[in-house]
């Protein structure tokens, strides 16, 4: 320990000497410890620890899987078989998600669910205040029907709560009834993906088969592969006693941590952790070089050290630990670099640009993460300066005459090796980033199939309990009246669901004349109902047919109309027009489906783009009146005017109905859009800053490596041209030296992008992961790039006075 103690502060002595080439390198590599420790902790939450509850790995989602192989939710009565029949889960639970108005001083909308009273116990989570459901307390055991209990979230209790912390007891208003709160939970508890504030004890039709809306949570007690063979045998057992339902339907089981990771999110994450520890690798690669050349300065001085007794070890010893006390150095200013990232991320990463999941902190975890990043950065920069530095030729040394000696030329074809690693290295990540940049630009130039310019959106809540499906028809009416007569409206629209967002309801269909089979067995199919304006208000074109009129009310016959997917998938080369369907309808507030009906198709229309996917679906619509099935309804107003201006207009006029029934999610369109593409977006801009901070390393590699070398060739530099070597000459092979070490590292580098081109093919979209034209383009910039940073070491060589070289040398 002495001996260290003796090491560290002769390394320290040494940096003070420098303190400007020290602290370069300490903040070189501060960037790049902190940038790996940030990105680490994103990884920890996205990939290692998204499911933050007890035992996390026997935790699972349970589905239905249709007779055509789509997973579904399960339904009710189902769920009961499986909790009653399954042997090899500890637990059950269901959950369903419920938008609530929670009234008071100012009402507003908030997210909740209604979940079965073994939710929280089956998670393995308990309240940081109160208590959670009792057995009895929901309608799975309580005959009654399910207690008026509420469990809250934090954020609900800090933000309209004031954070009492008497608040157990207090009475809440949700769709206008009554809850007792008896709970809050921990600030960082979430469930999925989707944002919750309350949670009430579920109510369920113990005889429903039909209707498929309960998420379902597993705790295993055996392993995975035996809940599976069991679900299966219950599944057919099902099928065999529920023919009409569950015929050719089987059950899902799948882990919750592997569902909640998306696997395109997850290449895209390891991309981005790849591409940021590159980067930092190309930055230890330039401070081995810088090392290298300073051991070299340091020649005589570590001579003189051998002559007088130090060992090679113990040389070896000292300036490694130089080198980790550089990277620790640098590390722990990373690690600040990193909480500050962390902190600022909230307003750095624009909205929807990463999933949720467990909260992004610098845990324990990452810290030692930090540590470990730090000396192994310091060992692998410091390493090949250490061991040319242990192996000097102390004659050629002692006498200043060895830059010629094979210790010299053996540092310069190391620093060679490390720039063609270095421009490799760079090659990879730039054709990564211009892969993805290439695919967004596909992604985002798929038609819309609508015209989202000056379109407001916004969100109303109809509680089932306030509003039944007339009176419902009626708001809808008076809202559309009200805002139409609004100054700067062009046209107003109001649906089950608007473009861009995924659909929510899948309805039993089938042909007319296809042979008649049983509800269960019938595939769902995208159904969403829309005011007689909304074609024409979202610019969606007509193909063929008419659009839905006024006259398409309740008390008219049912009709449809389909997109040019569904026409293209059940109609191929015929004209539905004037076909009939099966289907059916979904009942407002009643988790079940009405009676089959057989509408008449009445229209054929462009295809909408509803999520982040090329390829779009089948989509029935059906007019608003016909059938009020839903308690969310999505008005979309065209504006001649900047849209946004008239959001609090419409507010007013919604509150004039009724002011206890308020407005969320108000944005453009063209909102709407920017936020679906934020995600890969972000990515796609974080690929590329990593690319272009690696182009510069290997640029400024390329240029280090040249100009030492030039250096180290100045006498004879001017021996040759005092013999009558041009200027041309020397440039001309000066730079072939720099522009040869880039090529093998260019080629090295396109073999390493067709390497990883299998990673790369599941996040890109419209283009090849080895698409030759963007892999040419990346080895033109980087040989221009090469020939820049070759050119002014070359040029300096030009300039030398060969009397003046010579008389120095």
């Amino acid at each position: 320990m002495e001996t260290l103690f003796q090491d560290i502060r002769f390394g320290v002595r040494i940096f003070l000497r420098s303190p400007g080439m020290t602290t370069l390198v300490i903040v070189a590599l501060a960037l790049g410890i902190g940038a790996n420790s940030a990105m680490f902790s994103l990884v920890d939450a996205m990939l290692l620890r998204p499911v933050r509850y007890r035992d996390p790995g026997t935790l699972t989602l349970v589905w239905d899987r249709d007779a055509q192989g789509v997973i579904r939710y399960a339904s009710a009565a189902n769920f009961l078989d499986w909790r009653s029949r399954a042997k090899t889960f500890s637990g059950l639970a269901g959950w369903s998600s419920i938008s609530y108005v929670l009234t008071g001083d100012r009402p507003q909308q908030i997210g909740g669910a209604a979940v079965t009273a073994n939710f929280f116990k089956t998670l393995g989570v308990e309240p940081m205040l109160g208590r959670s459901f009792l057995p009895n307390e929901d309608g799975l055991e309580n005959p009654a029907g399910p207690a008026p209990v509420a469990v809250i979230s934090y954020r609900l209790w800090q933000d309209n709560l004031g954070g009492n912390p008497n608040v157990l007891g207090r009475v809440i208003q949700l769709n206008s009834i009554s809850y007792t709160v008896i709970g809050v939970l921990p600030q960082d508890f979430q469930f999925l993906t989707r944002r919750t504030y309350v949670w009430v004890p579920i109510s369920i039709n113990r005889e429903d088969r039909e209707y498929h809306y309960l998420t379902v949570i597993g705790r295993l007690q055996a392993p995975r592969s035996l809940a599976v063979a069991e679900m299966s045998a219950l599944a057919s057992a099902l099928a065999e006693a529920y023919p009409a339902s569950n015929r050719g339907w089987t059950i899902q089981v799948d882990d919750l941590h592997e569902w909640l990771v998306n696997r395109s999110f997850r290449t895209r994450l390891l991309l981005l952790s790849g591409a940021v520890g590159l980067v930092l690798f190309i930055a230890c690669t330039n401070v081995a070089s810088l090392l290298l050349a300073r051991s070299a300065a340091r020649a005589r001085e570590i001579a003189v050290r051998i002559s007088v007794g130090a060992t090679s070890m113990r040389l070896a010893r000292q300036l490694l630990t130089e080198s980790v006390l550089l990277s620790t150095a640098g590390g722990c200013l990373g690690l600040l670099l990193a909480w500050l990232l962390i902190r600022a991320a909230p307003s750095l990463v624009p909205p929807n640009a990463i999933p949720a999941a467990g909260p992004l902190e610098l845990n324990p975890l990452v810290v030692w993460f930090t540590a470990g990043v730090s000396v192994a950065a310091g060992i692998l920069f410091g390493l090949a300066p250490a061991l040319s530095a242990a192996k000097p030729d102390l004659q050629e040394t002692l006498k200043d005459s060895g830059r010629g000696s094979t210790a010299g030329r053996r540092r310069q074809r190391f620093r060679q090796t490390m720039v063609m690693m270095e421009v490799a290295l760079a090659v990879m990540l730039l054709a990564s980033a211009s892969l993805m940049i290439e695919s967004l630009r596909r992604l985002d130039e798929i038609p819309l199939g609508f015209d989202m310019k000056n379109v407001l959106t916004l969100r109303l809540f109809l509680p089932p309990a306030k509003y039944d499906a007339a009176h419902a028809l009626q708001f809808h009416r008076q809202a559309l009246e009200r805002i139409a007569n609004l100054p700067g409206v062009e046209s107003v629209t109001a649906g089950s669901n608007v473009p861009l967002l995924k659909i929510t309801m899948a309805v039993p269909f089938d042909l007319e004349s296809a042979p008649r089979r049983a509800q269960g067995e019938r595939p769902g199919i995208g159904y969403t109902t829309v005011t007689p304006g909304y074609l024409h208000t979202l610019g969606i074109p007509l193909r063929r047919g008419r659009m839905f009129t006024e006259t398409d009310d309740e008390k008219a016959p049912p009709v449809v109309i389909v997109n040019d997917a569904f026409a293209e998938r059940y109609f191929p080369h015929q004209n539905p027009i004037g076909q009939r369907i099966l289907l059916n309808r979904p009942m407002l507030g009643l988790n079940n489906f009405a009676d089959a009906i057989q509408p008449e198709i009445v229209g054929l229309v462009g295809n909408v783009k509803l999520e982040l996917l090329p390829d779009p679906e089948p989509l029935i619509y059906a007019p608003h009146a016909q059938n009020i099935w839903s308690t969310v309804t999505w008005f979309a107003v065209r504006a001649s005017v900047n849209p946004a201006t008239l959001a609090g207009a419409i507010r007013h006029e919604m509150m004039q109905i009724d002011s206890q029934q308020p407005i969320d999610q108000v944005g453009s369109l063209e909102q709407l859009h920017s936020n679906q593409f934020a995600e890969p977006r972000f990515q796609t801009a974080v690929m590329g800053a990593f690319a272009g901070l690696a182009l510069l390393l290997a640029a400024v590699g390329i240029y280090g490596v040249n100009a030492h070398a030039m250096a180290q060739r100045r006498h004879e530099i001017g021996v040759r041209m005092a013999l009558g070597a041009s200027p041309g000459m020397v440039l001309r092979e000066v730079m072939t030296q720099g522009i040869r070490l880039t090529a093998i590292g260019i080629v090295a580098g396109l073999l390493g992008a067709v390497a990883i081109a299998s990673l790369l093919k599941s996040v890109l979209v419209g283009v090849s992961a080895t698409d030759p034209l963007t892999l040419g383009a990346v080895a033109l910039t980087l040989a221009g790039v090469a020939a820049v940073a070759c050119y002014f070491p070359a040029r300096k060589a030009t300039r030398i006075d060969p009397s003046v070289a010579l008389r120095q040398d």
